[in-house]
């Protein structure tokens, strides 16, 4: 249920594959690794705090 929130690194292609030669794992090792730079600056969103307000705001409606 829970959702990835890591960005794939600027040097990934596939599993197993990385422009710099190392073993590319996108979940374990790029994250930790000392080349890593990601693709994109993302905003991450709290997901769970997004629904509670939704919930949060139809309650008061009823």
């Amino acid at each position: 249920m829970a959702k990835d929130r890591e960005t794939v690194c600027l040097y990934y292609i596939a599993l197993g594959e990385c422009k710099k030669g190392r073993e590319a794992s996108h979940e374990h090792y790029c994250q930790k690794c000392d080349k890593y730079y990601p693709r994109a600056k993302e905003r991450h969103l709290n997901q769970k705090k997004k629904r509670l307000q939704e919930i949060r705001k139809n309650e008061r409606y009823d």
